[in-house]
């Protein structure tokens, strides 16, 4: 077994626990004469939507499509829209996932809807995707993943000194969040910064193998062609 379908299995089973210790709390309360609590929807509800998101986390997009359907059937939502949304992206179901992304813009899942839009626009047209990504980050300025693709895709269009407070913000952040970190050190490769690079290196205990693999990828990068990305609009311009 795979550590993804692992993953899912534990979870299940963590689950199936939390039903027995219920079941076993009802019995109590029958013995005992207590009153019966009434069904909690919402919490119920709470529970798949975690099952759903690790599932997604964990690449098993096929089984999370299906338990949002199944989720669908007792009542569509915005935030179910926005995990069938991410599952179609992954899917690469692209216009199925832009579409649904489209009608969650006036919600309040807009930072999460126009950060899938970037993703989706990210190799068809740079330009927009970092509008979406800009948008979001706007909207949503404490998201980690947010800042942190936002900085990646600038420092795709080797737009280093824009790229550097985003990545900056998200490490700050998200200070345990390894691909942040990494990105940050990419870039101050990108930058010739090698002085910041060993203080993160210092700072998050990233080992040599680490090391040297970003480096190679920040060589990659800089010897990719150059993308046909514009200059930004001034601040403020819609």
């Amino acid at each position: 077994m795979n550590s993804r379908a692992a993953g899912v299995c534990v979870l299940a089973a963590s689950l199936l626990l939390a039903a027995c210790g219920s079941t076993r709390s009802v019995e109590r309360q029958l013995d005992t004469g207590e009153p019966l609590p009434q069904p909690n929807a919402a919490e119920d509800r709470r529970i798949h939507l975690d099952l759903i998101r690790r599932m997604i986390d964990q690449d098993q997009n096929y089984a999370a499509l299906a338990h949002i359907q199944a989720q669908q059937r007792g009542g569509n939502s915005d935030e179910l829209r926005l995990l069938e949304a991410d599952v179609r992206r992954k899917l690469g179901q692209l216009a199925a996932a832009q579409q649904l992304y489209q009608a969650l813009l006036t919600t309040p899942f807009a930072a999460q809807a126009y950060h899938g839009l970037g993703l989706i626009t990210a190799t068809r047209d740079p330009a927009q995707s970092l509008a979406y990504l800009r948008r979001a980050v706007l909207l949503a300025p404490t998201d980690v993943e947010l800042r942190n693709d936002l900085g990646y895709a600038l420092m795709l269009a080797r737009r280093y000194p824009e790229a550097l407070p985003e990545l900056s913000t998200a490490v700050e952040l998200g200070p345990n969040n390894e691909k942040s970190r990494n990105n940050l050190v990419i870039l101050m490769i990108l930058m010739r910064d090698e002085r910041s690079v060993q203080r993160i290196v210092r700072q998050s205990n990233v080992d040599a193998g680490t090391l040297a693999d970003l480096r190679k990828q920040a060589q990659n990068m800089a010897t990719a062609p150059r993308p046909a990305v514009p200059a930004p609009k001034p601040s403020g311009a819609g």
